[in-house]
């Protein structure tokens, strides 16, 4: 399994919508400029998020975007789930029709095992465990500026 650009940031704007959003709604281009990502490329990322249902957008003059669950329910799977999409490292493992060994293929039980290995650990990390982890490394997300 490979990460993609898309899930790696979107975990560091939900981390960052947590760290900054007791205040209230986030600006997008608060989190672009913060974070040092394209605030073209936080508008492709917030829409998935979005459908999943971790993030609400709040239109109008103070409006942004705010979490729309607590961060110590919302998991690193839910994120990269909504971002990625549920992956297996073999497609066998959820989709056991599309290969005729599936059924007598040692390798595939290891690739299931260590399928369900990952979705336990990204399970186990909650967004909070990251902002927590985010705030011991230094005060917030760290500051950009020019």
């Amino acid at each position: 399994m490979k990460v993609s650009t898309k899930g790696r940031y979107g975990l560091r704007f939900l981390v960052d919508l947590a760290l900054y959003g007791d205040a209230g709604n986030v600006a997008l281009k608060d989190v672009a400029r913060r974070e040092g990502i394209s605030e073209k490329y936080l508008w492709q990322v917030a829409n998935p998020l979005k459908t999943a249902g971790l993030i609400r957008a709040v239109p109008g003059a103070r409006g942004g975007y705010a979490l729309a669950r607590s961060p110590a329910v919302i998991t690193l799977r839910d994120i990269l789930a909504a971002l990625e999409g549920e992956s297996a490292l073999v497609t066998c493992v959820v989709e056991p029709e599309s290969c005729a060994r599936a059924g007598a293929c040692a390798t595939r039980e290891v690739w299931a095992r260590l399928d369900a290995k990952i979705a336990d650990v990204l399970g186990s990390f909650s967004l909070e465990d990251m902002v927590e982890r985010q705030r011991a490394l230094g005060a917030g997300a760290p500051e950009y500026s020019i």
